[in-house]
């Protein structure tokens, strides 16, 4: 039977190798594309490491100490807030494509 140790130590271990999988796909994109994409995959990657960090922290911290426990807390709200941008800015990136949002960057403007 499994014990609420070892059941902890699975989910850690699934987390942390889920993870660490997620910072390669993601850099991988990163690797391959260009201008807003590339952007919104640079904010789900810093969102990707804070989250690691948050949970090797939370692991790091058998005395829970409470300093490390804002630590974790603080790259929680990291990943929260980096997320947040890089869907936003997917967002308006497929808004764009779709149409829906004009495009006010100034390249259309060099030409003249």
């Amino acid at each position: 039977m499994m014990t609420f140790e070892n059941a902890e130590l699975l989910i850690n271990a699934v987390i942390i190798l889920s993870s660490l999988l997620a910072v390669v796909y993601t850099l991988g994109v990163v690797w391959r594309v260009e201008k807003k994409l590339d952007l919104s995959y640079k904010l789900f990657l810093i969102a990707i490491l804070a989250f690691f960090a948050s949970i090797l922290i939370e692991i790091l911290n058998p005395i829970q100490d409470s300093l490390m426990e804002l630590a974790a807390n603080l790259m929680k709200m990291l990943f929260a807030v980096f997320f947040l941008a890089g869907v936003s800015t997917m967002r308006n990136m497929i808004r764009r494509i779709d149409g829906e949002k004009k495009d006010f960057s100034f390249d259309k403007f060099r030409d003249k």
